[in-house]
């Protein structure tokens, strides 16, 4: 039964909503469900139910009260008397849950949970305390995610909130919405309060009417800004560089009182120096020393957009020694004694800031963290879209970014023209390059996400490939992307791509190419002790793996190389891709795997049988259907077909080993996991010690338990090292099976609920399926009957071996037992109806109650 208590007072109950009728029953109710598990004192119940003058049978008539509410929930056993007072058992409510929520950090769930105003029938104590309790906490809770229509609700539903008031001013484009919002608020203080508006809210008013909202000056930058100020302590070049449309320009003009200002973009760049230092310049004069002594009188001299003029800028700086210079350019100096600062996109709080300050319309937080995102958080980019999205809202906008250079057109009438529509912004960086980088440029924008200069090479063709991505890279037009890695920004990418001249499709299956290749040396890495570089190499190549299958290049063979990769990680959507293969057995065995995992074991049999040579990926995925399907003699064929390679035979022996052990032949399952040990440790990689090290934990499970556990421990982290989910969850969940059958069932019931989300995040149907029929029997053996026969009749039908049925069988029979016939029948009827997810809800849900109950 679930209380709900965050907003209207309602009851659910296991088929549908119960009506309690009665005011004095849903007050009993109510306060037994905010003290759910604990006792509530008769003394206490009567103060609520008669808090002004109880009557001398008040103690009678709170039996009746509750005599007619038992009678309203029709489960007995529900609300018990004992010495401390009345006691409601066996019952979840909201209110629990968003408080458990809110103190494990899960804000949005928790937030999701409220329906209004808590508990607004009952408007006196004790219920007022609770409720103005659990208001503070959803206001808190409201403040510290992204602002959006619950804040502006609360705010305009209390107006003397001071924390929603000040967060609604923040979040509103214009200075004159969010001065009105202020305006209301302190109006609201004093006419209901009596009190004058805050400090914080006096001076948020004085800064508004000053200018936009901004909790500093320059909105995203206040690192860089600490930065340069430091590196501007001492004389020198410091050049601020980053990619067009970055901000750089705007970060210096916030940052520096500069004495000289000159854009390079003006005329005659050697003029407008002379000019801006205030040197005037004969004709026998030589412009350099001239510029050279008036720029030590001053105080800092800037030289902006000095990217076409590099070479010229050097010598100007190099003739200002003892000077403090700021120069700003998409591309280093490279002069002696130079400091560069980097400037990068901004951060995507700041950037979503930027897009709703200038955009000027209300926008859902996802929505507008797309857009940013997608312009690579650039902020004249942000700025161009913010325009567009006045006009065409932000749905609009958002769907039709893929078309941003031809989108992106309205800037500002007054600044300068390569900077009023984002393609001129691009072209003005694409015009400073030669030929070649122009070639290779267009060239690496058929990469998706990051590439190493490896498959750069193999893409652009050519020579001097190697220099000339390092060329990109100094003029800010190819961005880092960790160590030894590379990307495009999108749109970079978009603009090269529009430019490619010559055979797209040759460029698209040399990049196929390169993936294929790249995957085949990661497959042979992914076997051996650098696993876990591989995984990370792997993970990163994604993006452009899935452009290489959209575009129907070598899908069968990367489906046949990533098998493994697939397998232990549990990527399903990369083992899909074997899905179109008719010959290779590696793909093939990727096709049947995803079957597996999906729960369907006919067809995962039908695709691996195509294969007319069996691969050990073919043997190995049939063992694990034949495992699962109960069949030990078909399990055992295919895992001693497994060839020698390590990895592989670890595979077959921890397989075999399992078989055994669960067909009752314990002494050589353990034998055969031993020697999976032993020859996984000789490998040194990193999943096959998992592997191993999990199926002699399995074996060794009933027989010396604590040994196990050690061994599933060891198990579970060798496996997330190397982001292998497949073993990390299978140890997890046998060493929580271990501990249900020979431990603390509160222990075991708090594992569970990491088991039970890493399944559902990965996937594996069959697995969760397993990891669920063990959780069965752990919550009978915590009394939770009825949400072990839900789990029960909603899983689908499944052999399984003696040991494990003979457990669910007892298991079965003493929820039965307990319940009787007639509510295990109920149960199993509702139980036949849920989802996969209504599952997960429900064992999650009694998981809590149950360790509540226990006091974890």
């Amino acid at each position: 039964m679930l209380v709900r208590m965050l907003g209207p007072f309602a009851v659910d109950g296991d088929d549908g909503p119960v009506v309690v009728a009665g005011a004095s029953q849903r007050i009993v109710l109510a306060l037994l469900a905010l003290h759910a598990g604990r006792p509530v004192g008769v003394t206490a119940i009567a103060g609520a139910l008669w808090p002004d003058d109880p009557p001398p049978s008040a103690r009678n008539s709170l039996q009746s009260h509750v005599a007619r509410l038992r009678a309203a929930l029709k489960q007995p056993g529900l609300i018990t008397l004992g010495p401390a007072g009345y006691c409601l058992h066996g019952t979840d409510t909201d209110v629990r849950t968003f408080e458990r929520l809110l103190r494990d950090g899960s804000v949005d769930e928790a937030i999701a949970l409220w329906r209004g105003a808590p508990l607004p029938e009952f408007d006196r104590e004790p219920f007022r305390g609770h409720a103005q309790r659990l208001t503070a906490r959803y206001r808190d809770a409201l403040l510290t995610v992204e602002p959006g229509e619950r804040l502006r609700a609360e705010a305009a539903a209390d107006p003397c909130w001071e924390g929603g008031a000040v967060a609604l001013a923040r979040m509103q484009a214009s200075a004159g919405e969010a001065l009105e919002t202020l305006r209301r608020h302190a109006d609201a203080v004093v006419e209901r309060l009596g009190l004058d508006p805050s400090e914080r809210v006096r001076a948020l008013q004085t800064s508004l009417a000053r200018g936009p909202v901004r909790e500093k000056g320059l909105l995203g930058r206040d690192e860089e800004q600490r930065r340069l100020t430091e590196l501007l302590r001492e004389p020198g070049l410091v050049t601020v560089v980053g990619p067009g449309g970055v901000g750089k320009t705007r970060l210096v003009r916030e940052t520096v009182r500069a004495g000289a200002w000159i854009d390079a973009t003006d005329g005659d760049f050697l003029a407008a120096v002379l000019v801006g230092v205030g040197a005037r310049a004969g004709p026998l004069d030589d412009p350099y020393a001239l510029i050279g002594r008036h720029a030590r009188e001053l105080d800092v001299v800037v030289l902006d957009n000095c990217e076409h003029v590099v070479e010229l800028a050097a010598r100007v700086v190099e003739a200002m020694p003892g000077a403090r210079i700021v120069v700003t350019s998409q591309e280093r100096l490279r002069v002696e004694g130079e400091r560069v600062l980097e400037l990068g996109p901004l951060d995507e709080g700041a950037a979503a800031r930027l897009f709703r300050e200038r955009a000027g319309v209300d926008a859902e937080p996802a929505a507008v963290g797309e857009i940013v995102r997608r312009l690579d958080r650039l902020p004249l980019a942000i700025e161009l879209a913010a325009t567009q999205a006045a006009a065409l809202g932000v749905g609009e906008l958002r769907d039709r970014l893929d078309d941003r250079l031809d989108l992106l057109v309205r800037g500002r009438r007054t600044g300068a023209a390569r900077h009023r529509t984002l393609r001129a912004v691009v072209e003005w960086s694409a015009g400073l390059l030669d030929a070649r980088e122009r070639e290779v440029l267009g060239a690496l924008s058929v990469f998706a996400g990051g590439f190493r200069v490896g498959p750069a090479e193999a893409v652009a063709a050519g020579p001097t490939v190697a220099a000339t991505l390092a060329a990109l890279v100094d003029k800010s037009l190819v961005a880092r992307d960790g160590h030894g890695r590379f990307r495009l920004l999108e749109t970079i990418r978009t603009y090269a791509a529009q430019q490619l001249a010559g055979d797209r499709e040759a460029l698209w299956r040399r990049h196929a190419d390169a993936m294929l290749d790249a995957v085949r040396r990661l497959d042979r890495e992914f076997r051996g002790p650098g696993q876990a570089e591989a995984v990370r190499e792997l993970d990163a190549l994604l993006p452009d793996l899935r452009l290489a299958v959209a575009r129907h290049c070598h899908v069968e063979e990367l489906a046949a190389a990533l098998y493994r990769y697939g397998y232990r990680c549990q990527q399903y959507e990369v083992l899909a891709w074997g899905r179109t293969a008719t010959t290779n057995p590696d793909a093939l065995a990727a096709a049947a795997t995803h079957a597996w995992g999906r729960g369907d074991l006919d067809e995962a049999r039908a695709l691996a049988a195509k294969a007319t040579r069996p691969s050990s990926a073919v043997h190995e995925v049939l063992g694990d259907v034949a495992l699962v399907s109960c069949d030990p003699g078909t399990a055992l064929a295919h895992y001693r077909a497994m060839d020698d390679e390590p990895v592989h035979r670890v595979a077959g022996l921890v397989g075999e080993a399992l078989v055994l052990a669960w067909s009752g032949h314990a002494a050589e399952g353990i034998a055969a996991a031993e020697s999976a040990v032993d020859l996984a440790d000789a490998s040194g990689n990193p999943s096959a010690r998992a592997e191993a090290r999990y199926g002699l934990g399995e074996t060794l499970g009933d027989i010396f338990p604590v040994r196990a556990l050690a061994l599933l421990t060891e198990a579970a982290e060798l496996a997330a090292s190397v982001d292998d989910r497949l073993f990390r969850g299978a140890a997890e969940s046998a060493a929580v099976a271990i501990r249900s059958r020979h431990g603390d069932p509160a222990v075991a019931l708090a594992a569970f609920r990491d088991v039970l989300a890493l399944w559902r995040r990965v996937g594996n149907d069959t697995l969760r399926a397993a990891a669920l029929r063990n959780l069965v029997v752990l919550l009978v053996r915590a009394g939770a009957d009825e949400t072990a026969v839900l789990v029960d009749a909603a899983l689908p039908p499944a052999d399984v071996y003696p040991a494990e049925r003979a457990r669910l069988d007892r298991a079965r029979a003493a929820a039965a037992e307990r319940l009787g016939a007639d509510r295990v029948a109920a149960l199993r009827r509702r139980g036949a109806r849920l989802s996969a997810a209504q599952v997960h809800d429900e064992a999650s849900r009694a998981i809590h109650a149950a360790l509540a109950r226990r006091g974890g």
